[in-house]
């Protein structure tokens, strides 16, 4: 069952935009998911290039399991993301954690983003994403807009490093 976890900006009479955020839900997780056909490329290849990929994305990525027969990568990263302060906003820097997965098979990839908590300096069990509240609305949408901008960033890295891989 697919569903969607949505924030909405309030719209004034104003002529001010809506903002809509759609999370991708699967039994009621957030899970960005896609899957990217590769042409020609071998499932071992594929693998290869994924590998690479995370083990060079960020600092604080962790390959957890990397399994060249099957084609599986795991790893888990963190993601901070910075909000400016304003009058209405005290703002702040926030950390989530979220792991990710490749399955590499038939000349394919598909990529998968879960498991988003959202870190506490003083509590070393994340909170998960979907039961994360500000006390603001408004704050928390900002805050989700710019999750949501940096995880499909990674997925598009991630495909220019795997589909579009440059040979030297």
């Amino acid at each position: 069952m697919v569903s969607s976890l949505t924030s909405l900006f309030n719209s004034t009479d104003s002529g001010k935009e809506n903002i809509i955020i759609k999370f991708p839900m699967e039994n009621n997780k957030v899970v960005y998911s896609e899957t990217i056909d590769c042409g020609s490329v071998t499932q071992l290849e594929l693998f290869r290039r994924a590998r690479l990929w995370a083990s060079q994305y960020s600092s604080d990525s962790k390959i957890i399991l990397a399994d060249k027969e099957t084609g599986d990568l795991v790893s888990s990263g963190k993601i901070q993301i910075s909000l400016p302060r304003s009058e209405n906003f005290a703002g702040g820097i926030y950390n989530f954690r979220y792991t990710l997965s490749v399955e590499c098979a038939n000349r394919k990839y598909r990529s998968s983003i879960n498991h988003l908590e959202v870190l506490d300096n003083n509590n070393p069990v994340g909170t998960p994403l979907e039961s994360f509240n500000l006390k603001s609305e408004k704050d928390q949408k900002e805050l989700l807009a710019a999750l949501d901008k940096k995880i499909k960033e990674i997925l598009t890295d991630l495909q220019l490093n795997v589909k579009d891989y440059k040979a030297f």
